[in-house]
This record gives C-alpha cells, sequence and structure tokens, in this order.
C-alpha cells in the first residue's frame, strides 16, 4: 500500500479534497531520481507546481521538471540558487526570494529573471539580500523591522 492513503475523516486540516469518505487516494512521490534539484513551494495560476530549493528553482509541468540555476554569464538568470520564499503577483510575474541573492521577478512570457539587489549607493534598493516570505504585496527580508 505504498503510496496510497484513505482520506482523513478528522478536523486536523481544513482543505477541501472533495473526495467521498472511504476513497483512496494516490500520491506520487517525487525526489531527486525524478529531476527535483533539492524547500519553498507554490502552484501558479498556469497549473506549474514551482519549488524553491538549496540548489535552484524548479516548475514541475505534471509530467517532468524544468530547473532554473544562477548563471554568473547570463544576467536574465535567477540571482541564486537558494530560494527561501516566492510568491506570484496579478500579472502572473513569480516573484522568488533568495537566502543572499536578492529578489528576482521570473517573467513567463520570455522566462527570464530581472534582479532586485541591495545595494549600499541606492536608499531605494533592497537593504537585504535575503528575502523570507513573500505574501501578497508584503516583501520581508532579514534584518527588517
Amino acid at each position: 500500500m505504498d503510496g496510497l492513503a484513505a482520506p482523513s475523516t478528522g478536523a486536523a486540516f481544513d482543505i477541501d479534497l472533495n473526495v467521498a469518505t472511504g476513497s483512496i487516494i494516490q500520491f506520487e512521490h517525487l525526489n531527486i531520481e525524478d529531476g527535483l534539484s533539492q524547500n519553498a513551494g507554490l502552484e501558479d495560476s498556469r497549473g506549474y507546481l514551482w519549488i524553491g530549493t538549496q540548489d535552484g528553482l524548479n516548475r514541475y509541468d505534471g509530467y517532468g521538471f524544468k530547473i532554473y540555476k544562477h548563471d554568473p554569464d547570463d544576467p536574465n538568470s535567477i540571482s541564486y540558487n537558494s530560494i527561501l520564499s516566492m510568491g506570484e503577483d496579478k500579472n502572473g510575474s513569480l516573484w522568488i526570494g533568495t537566502w543572499g541573492g536578492g529578489l528576482n521577478r521570473y517573467n513567463p512570457a520570455t522566462e527570464t529573471f530581472t534582479r532586485y539587489l541591495p545595494d549600499p549607493e541606492d536608499p531605494a534598493s533592497l537593504s537585504n539580500g535575503t528575502i523570507i516570505s513573500i505574501k501578497g504585496d508584503s516583501i520581508w527580508s532579514m534584518g527588517d523591522q
């Protein structure tokens, strides 16, 4: 029965799975052998599952993974591989917070990233490169008060 579970009948979770009591639900387990590079997750408005890891950003389409990693020679690549947080804006852009690499905006039309990094010479830039949370219109970085 590996990979099978019966739906919970308790009130421990506030999730509507829309399944009949006693139904069997099968879960697919994905790991490094399936292409996952290694902790933040989000399902976007297009149905992609995004998984942020310590080794890059993974997009799962239901069949396989596409992995986005920092490329020092490509200014349109993600700024850093260690992903801490994600959010999607009303325009469908994905915002990715990293551990020390600032904030990134992923444009799904061009599949490129725009980097927002701390700059001590620019008071309007990020105050810190570690983005711990993206919720709605709020972005929190380490050291913010």
